[in-house]
């Protein structure tokens, strides 16, 4: 595990939030909040929970465990939304830039809302975040799909042929 590889998963889960948040901020408030028997229960609420997510454990990574109260919620628009999350991915990356891949073996120690504590390796809670986003967005591009939303690609591959502008056919 080393840094340079959880900074490309990092900038795969910003590329791929955008995407979905481009999609989402179309959609009226009914088409946000419509109930969906998946995930934490409306296209919107699962954006928050993603956001949430990242903001909480950047928090955590950074020694501290905040509580329930303290998370940030109920964005007005995906806009709001939007604006709060890539600030967090920012400082995200100004904690990362201060790591080295000796920290990634360190100990994160942290308390969840419910009161348990856990010690995991950084890194591995670094990775956690990513594949928790990508468990989460799934769902997401299920749920607009049910909308009736044409969602685009989200692969990994894509995000470099598009961000990198690689050639199609040496992909």
């Amino acid at each position: 595990m080393n840094l340079t590889t959880i900074r490309e998963l990092f900038r795969y889960n910003d590329w791929a939030r955008d995407v979905l948040l481009a999609q989402a901020e179309k959609l009226d408030h009914a088409a946000l909040d419509r109930p969906f028997e998946m995930g934490p229960g409306s296209l919107r609420k699962t954006l928050e929970h993603l956001f949430q997510a990242e903001w909480g454990w950047l928090r955590r990574w950074q020694g501290y465990s905040p509580g329930k109260e303290e998370y940030p919620g109920d964005f007005p628009t995906v806009q709001s939304l939007a604006s709060h999350w890539r600030q967090t991915a920012a400082d995200r990356d100004v904690f990362l830039d201060g790591l080295t891949d000796a920290d990634l073996e360190q100990d994160c120690t942290f308390t969840t809302i419910e009161g348990k504590t856990y010690t995991f390796k950084l890194g591995y809670a670094l990775l956690h975040v990513c594949n928790h986003g990508t468990h989460h967005r799934a769902q997401v591009v299920n749920m607009l799909r049910h909308l009736g939303v044409i969602t685009p690609d989200l692969e990994f591959m894509d995000m470099i042929h598009e961000t990198d502008k690689h050639d199609a056919s040496s992909a």
